[in-house]
């Protein structure tokens, strides 16, 4: 038996008992389903198995070129643009990806992707995913290696430890849950709109604001405002629990019919100081002025009180110069009257 037959009952025997199937150029060396590599019993379920023990390398993809060195793995699916491909490019090659340059040059980097996107990896660099878009890479995450900064959603660098950046006018975090829903209009809103920032739930419902795991300010779905107590305020807008202290306090009128000027025009209508005692010995308060029950029930108006108290002064003023003018009628008359007595 002459060497060529020999090799070829050898070869025919591994396959028998390899289970291997080996193609070069489109010719069948080997029939069978699996091939081992480092093992004679290959798993029945791979096409390649390949087995070794200690610290070695199972599968090694060199390129020596170290200038322009570009190693690619590539999947390829049932058509040829239904690919993946794993693809490390040597320390010197240039460039880098459009849009991302200085970020996430060619050099060292490990790329994972597709027409539609790559995963981008520098070694001892940055991470990033991004999508691959009319020629444009569209960074989605971004993870800083120097600053360990995580910045989603724009190419720019994190410049803080999670930075939502975009390239549009509009930054947007929304937080949505099975009770919300999950579309645009639901949840819970964080965004810019240019230099401008609103945090905003989008349902008809509150937005509480709170610390050491208790809500300290609420924002019911029609705008009124509680501090410190779910207690409603109401028909107005603001309820402030325990009160407020502040350095100063200014209320702003809706027009001038507001104030109490009216009580010096001529047609000012003022009550008889008779009328005034009658009124007080009955109801034991100013006329026009709450009593106490109605301030205790109902609160105070600052600036409808404070008018109502010019008025009061206003009217005080009007007494004082009726009685300055009773009195100059009275000392003229008795001036008269002591004369004729003199006269006499």
């Amino acid at each position: 038996m002459n060497k060529k037959n020999l090799l070829s009952l050898v070869l025919f025997a591994f396959a028998a008992k390899a289970n291997a199937q080996l193609y070069s150029s489109g010719n069948n060396v080997i029939a069978g389903s699996s091939v081992g590599i480092g093992t004679s019993t290959p798993s029945l379920s791979s096409k390649l198995h390949i087995y070794g023990t200690g610290s070695v390398d199972l599968l090694r993809l060199d390129n020596p070129n170290a200038s322009t060195g570009i190693s690619r793995f590539t999947f390829n699916n049932d058509q040829v643009n239904n690919y993946a491909t794993f693809t490390k490019y040597g320390s010197t090659v240039p460039g880098g990806y459009p849009g991302v340059t200085t970020s996430f040059p060619y050099a060292n980097l490990f790329a994972f992707g597709n027409n539609n996107g790559p995963f981008l990896n520098v070694s001892s660099g940055n991470v990033g995913l991004a999508l691959f878009k009319g020629g444009t890479t569209r960074l989605k995450l971004f993870i800083n290696y120097s600053s360990e900064n995580l910045g989603l959603g724009g190419n720019s660098n994190p410049a803080t430890n999670v930075h939502i950046n975009s390239a549009v006018s509009g930054d947007t975090l929304k937080i949505t849950n099975s009770t919300t829903g999950h579309n645009a209009a639901d949840g819970l809103d964080i965004r810019t709109t240019g230099n401008a920032a609103s945090i905003v739930n989008r349902e008809n419902s509150t937005l509480s604001f709170g610390t050491n795991n208790t809500s300290r300010m609420s924002i019911a779905a029609d705008g009124k405002i509680t501090i410190g107590s779910t207690t409603t305020p109401g028909t107005y807008k603001l309820y402030v629990e325990s009160g407020i202290l502040t350095e100063k306090v200014k209320v702003a009128l809706k027009s001038g019919a507001n104030w109490a000027d009216y009580v010096f025009s001529p047609d000012y209508s003022l009550r008889p100081l008779s009328e005034v005692a009658e009124y007080i010995q009955t109801h034991r308060h100013l006329p026009g002025v709450p009593s106490a029950d109605e301030v205790v029930a109902e609160g105070l108006d600052l600036g409808a009180m404070d008018a109502k108290l010019l008025e009061k002064i206003e009217e005080l003023t009007l007494y004082m110069i009726q009685l300055q003018q009773r009195v100059a009628e009275l000392e003229k008359a008795n001036t008269t009257l002591t004369q004729q007595l003199k006269t006499k």
